[in-house]
């Protein structure tokens, strides 16, 4: 059986220098194991990658629950869309359908080092050589990742451009941008789109924080005449001396699943492990139950797993702004999220909100409270920011009760149904 391996590195909290954490092996089917450093191990400052899978001793580790991959390390890796942009720059126009001949250690390798939370992947244990491009322009990004999208030659002068997407998570076409101050996910409008989820998106996640959640900071911009969503990260500290890197791990990590299992992901599983592992469990669950109840009241059905995370701080997590909120129109009523409402249903239901409350620490008048005020503010404020980013009349009206408080998730709560507000 052969191995191949690479090196995994690690910003410690406040630092703005990697230093290596161990080696990452992986044998010829695929499977990996880890083997931390001595001097890692040595370091008075250390902390274990993530506890549940790598805790911080000698020796050998290899996947738990029956897995092949550590799930904290693939959180670091490519996503969908960046394994395309890998897949169309070593093998050419229609990369995917040769997908297969890549290995994990090629996606890990290939992409660029500023990559999501506080880890990187290297082939040397002893200097890091950060894979970093220049800056390109919003048009350049925006060009590229509409030629790929859309399954078009990239010409070489876009090669890099598209690159910046590389190391960032989701399936859409996205890149990563660098200011001054802060650092940002730009995720971009594309021809091929069937409604202008890109506005529908900050329009989501705008009203989310004007209704008291923790998100992301957005903005809506403008590049060659497409809108542009600038996500401001919130794994990266901008300091003195140096950008700090904030370690997280995403909710299907938390849970022990891969993608495999994802079906099988709940709200009250993510609830349990707060209670767990987290640090402000009050805190973190009734934010938790409040972003769930707003993704139910705002359609938002592609609500998985990986679209929730959580900060790494020595052994315990704590819950991260919100991100990836965006309502998606449905033509009939019934409809299901990417994660379960309760322990056995996924409809999109507040009726089945009300009923897992008590698995957040809620009594149930409490979480009615939450849904109620939710309600109002989504009234108040959906229309007016349809107006304001612009929304066309007809997009407007595919959101406006086909995804936002459509009626069926009113089932069995039908008091709470506001009717053709």
């Amino acid at each position: 059986m052969t191995t191949s391996k690479c090196f995994v590195w690690r910003w410690l909290p406040g630092a703005t220098q990697p230093v290596v954490a161990g080696e990452l092996q992986f044998d010829d089917r695929g499977r990996q194991a880890f083997v931390y450093g001595r001097s890692y191990l040595e370091r008075p400052n250390a902390e274990p990658i993530y506890e549940p899978e790598l805790p911080l001793r000698r020796g050998r580790h290899e996947p738990v629950n029956g897995l092949d991959h550590f799930s904290c390390l693939r959180d670091a890796a490519p996503d969908a869309w960046g394994r395309k942009v890998i897949e169309n720059r070593i093998f050419g126009r229609g990369g995917m359908d040769v997908s297969r001949r890549l290995t994990e250690s090629t996606y890990l390798l290939e992409s660029v080092s500023d990559r999501t939370g506080a880890l990187d992947f290297q082939t040397s244990a002893s200097e890091y050589i950060p894979r970093d491009l220049d800056a390109a322009s919003m048009e350049q990004l925006l060009e590229a990742a509409e030629l790929l999208a859309t399954d078009r030659p990239i010409p070489p002068e876009l090669e890099d451009a598209l690159r910046h997407g590389t190391s960032i998570g989701g399936a859409r076409p996205k890149a990563a941008i660098t200011c001054e101050k802060a650092k940002y996910v730009a995720k971009f409008s594309v021809s091929n789109d069937n409604f202008p989820i890109v506005k529908a998106e900050y329009i989501a996640m705008t009203l989310a924080a004007r209704l008291g959640l923790n998100v992301a900071g957005v903005s809506l911009e403008k590049a060659a005449g497409k809108d542009v969503l600038l996500v401001e990260r919130f794994d990266r500290d901008c300091t003195a001396s140096g950008w700090c890197r904030r370690a997280f791990v995403s909710g299907l990590t938390v849970l022990g699943l891969d993608e495999k299992w994802a079906r099988e992901a709940t709200y009250p599983d993510m609830a349990d492990q707060l209670r767990l592992q987290g640090s402000t469990f009050k805190k973190d669950a009734t934010e938790l139950f409040s972003r769930m109840v707003f993704n139910v009241l705002m359609g938002n059905t592609d609500d998985h797993a990986r679209n929730h995370s959580f900060f790494v701080e020595g052994a315990t997590l704590r819950l991260t702004p919100a991100y990836d909120i965006t309502p998606f129109p449905r033509a009939g009523g019934e409809a299901g999220h990417g994660m379960k409402i309760t322990r056995q249903s996924n409809l999109s239901r507040i009726r089945l909100c009300l009923d897992a409350a008590t698995e957040f620490g809620l009594p149930e008048a409490d979480a009615r409270g939450i849904v109620e005020t939710q309600i109002r503010g989504i009234i108040e404020h959906f229309d007016r920011l349809c107006e304001e980013t612009a929304m066309g009349p007809a997009a407007h009206a595919q959101l406006r009760r086909r995804a936002v408080l459509n009626p069926d998730i009113f089932s069995e709560c039908e008091e709470l149904d506001p009717g053709d507000w």
